[in-house]
């Protein structure tokens, strides 16, 4: 059977590994989950700008298919007014009467008409395409910051964790010492305030 002065050590021993280990668990808990919130930060940015640069493709697909579908239009004004002209010869009429001018110029108006709704509905889809890219791109980038003050505030915790911890294990151990170290006559009060301070009570 051991004496108590080797239970106490042993004591001692098992007190300062467990609060070690439970100190270092802490320290790495804090870390890995800074590295998770990291991984979620990353992954945020790159669907932010994932989504921009989509959002970008698409406006100029839009201001693309708005350029080809004014040149059409354009042929087809073109086409128009030559049908026009045509049909008023055929007709008898002269060409350079008030009557066909008239004519004419009623057709080139609601040609360029046409022309100009096609370009303003083609820059407004576009500039909605690409504010709501860009809003996006923010929010993921707020997220991002967000996700990488958890892991900071995280990997502090874990740290004041572990030094607690270790704090907390120093002062059980020095109290288990004090049966050891301290002379006779002198109380386990004592001896911690001598432990603490540095100052005989006794």
């Amino acid at each position: 059977m051991c004496d108590p002065v080797t239970l106490t050590a042993i004591a001692m021993g098992v007190t300062a590994t467990a609060g070690g280990v439970s100190a270092y668990s802490s320290y790495k808990q804090g870390a890995a989950t800074k590295k998770y919130y990291d991984y979620m930060a990353d992954q945020s940015r790159i669907e932010g700008e994932s989504v921009y640069k989509a959002g970008k493709k698409q406006s100029e697909l839009v201001q693309e298919s708005a350029k080809q579908e004014g040149k059409r239009h354009k042929i087809g004004t073109a086409e128009l007014a030559s049908t026009q002209r045509a049909a008023m010869v055929a007709n008898g009429m002269d060409l350079s009467s008030v009557t066909a001018q008239d004519i004419a110029s009623d057709s080139m108006s609601k040609a360029k008409l046409d022309e100009i709704s096609m370009r303003y509905n083609a820059d407004v889809k576009s500039w909605s395409i690409m504010e709501d890219s860009k809003y996006k791109r923010w929010s993921a980038n707020v997220q991002a910051d967000q996700y990488g003050y958890a892991g900071k505030s995280a990997k502090k915790a874990g740290k004041m964790e572990a030094f607690n911890t270790l704090l907390s294990t120093a002062a059980s151990v020095a109290s288990m010492s004090t049966g050891l170290l301290k002379p006779k006559g002198v109380s386990p009060k004592q001896m911690e305030d001598y432990v603490a301070g540095g100052k005989k009570t006794w």
